[in-house]
């Protein structure tokens, strides 16, 4: 996990900054800031456009009683995509625009969802309301009863004390 937090912070950012060094080489520094502001801005008007669709069918579906769980996928998606959009670089920036096109946005929900499938294990409990036992060995049935009340002193915290 460390090695891919290293890949994912330090590598990449590099990456990044040697790619706009080439191509500010080629073809000048104006050009390549040019290249990154507009990128950010296309970018930032896209995340805008694609995060108001998944809000209003977000908002659809729940007048409509039913639970929108892939529209937040779909919108944790479009936030990473703003944030690598907005970072300068050309690798940030490619993935970035795949986040915010819904046919990629498809492949990697599945993708992650095969990964989750792989490495985590979800167990679901359902509410036993029938009034049938529960199979735990673990768990004991039992019932309140009340006693009549005694001529004894009531249990006060003064009286344990003493005890």
């Amino acid at each position: 996990m460390l090695g891919r937090l290293f890949l994912l912070m330090v590598i990449v950012p590099l990456l990044d900054l040697a790619l706009l060094i080439w191509l500010a080489r080629y073809t000048g520094i104006t050009f390549t800031v040019c290249l990154a502001v507009l990128t950010a801005a296309i970018g930032a008007w896209l995340a805008r456009q694609q995060g108001s669709a998944v809000r209003s069918r977000f908002a659809e579906r729940l007048q409509q009683n039913q639970l929108p769980t892939e529209l937040l996928s779909d919108g944790a998606m479009i936030l990473l995509a703003s944030g690598m959009l907005l970072s300068p670089g050309l690798l940030t920036d490619l993935f970035g625009f795949s986040l915010l096109t819904p046919l990629c946005r498809k492949w990697y929900k599945q993708l992650a969802t095969k990964w989750f499938k792989k490495n985590f294990k979800v167990h679901v409990i359902k509410p036993d309301f029938g009034g049938s036992p529960h199979q735990d060995p673990n768990t004991v049935d039992g019932e309140v009863v009340r006693s009549e009340p005694s001529d004894a002193a009531p249990a006060t915290p003064r009286n344990l004390e003493q005890d």
